[in-house]
């Protein structure tokens, strides 16, 4: 049986630095070339509705806010993770596509809301559909269980990072 790239890398990585854990470089580096191929086949799809992904994720969490499906731009960036001006950015493309409108914050003069319009909701529940499907299809060589199991352990790494990490 040949080896793959990540065993080859951590194997050959292992032997010139020696001491160096072979098996956290296989973690990290199959969930780094895992992303490449997930995202790419993630972005592939959301083009097909014009959108990027960091408008898609913009769209995706208005949707979950549930109806009507408006939140605050800091709302929006810190559930996404991205600065202000990035946000901004992002609103003012999604508004310009007629996706997403603002609105004034009756909670507070000098706020604004950020709401889904119409075409944007049905854009996104069709986005959305596409972008699980993918998820689905990029994971169905594993069972049930092993989903739940790798599920569990990535949230436990992701957890142990993001505290390391001051998040």
């Amino acid at each position: 049986m040949s080896e793959d790239i990540v065993s080859r890398i951590a194997r050959e990585a292992s032997q010139a630095w020696p001491g160096c854990e072979d098996s956290s470089l296989q973690v990290v580096l199959s969930i780094v070339r895992a992303f490449h191929f997930i995202n790419q086949e993630l972005v592939r799809g959301q083009l097909e509705y014009g959108i990027s992904p960091p408008e898609c994720g913009v769209l995706i969490e208005l949707r979950l806010a549930g109806p009507p499906y408006k939140m605050t731009p800091t709302q929006l960036y810190n559930r996404l993770l991205v600065t202000s001006g990035g946000m901004t950015g992002r609103i003012d493309r999604l508004e310009k596509l007629g996706l997403l409108c603002r609105l004034p914050d009756p909670q507070d003069r000098r706020s604004i809301l950020v709401q889904l319009t119409e075409n944007g909701h049905e854009l996104i529940q069709a986005a959305g559909q596409t972008h699980f499907h993918i998820m689905e299809r990029l994971t169905e060589g594993l069972t049930s269980e092993e989903r739940q199991c790798l599920a569990g352990l990535l949230r436990k790494l992701l957890s142990d990072i993001e505290s390391s990490c001051g998040q």
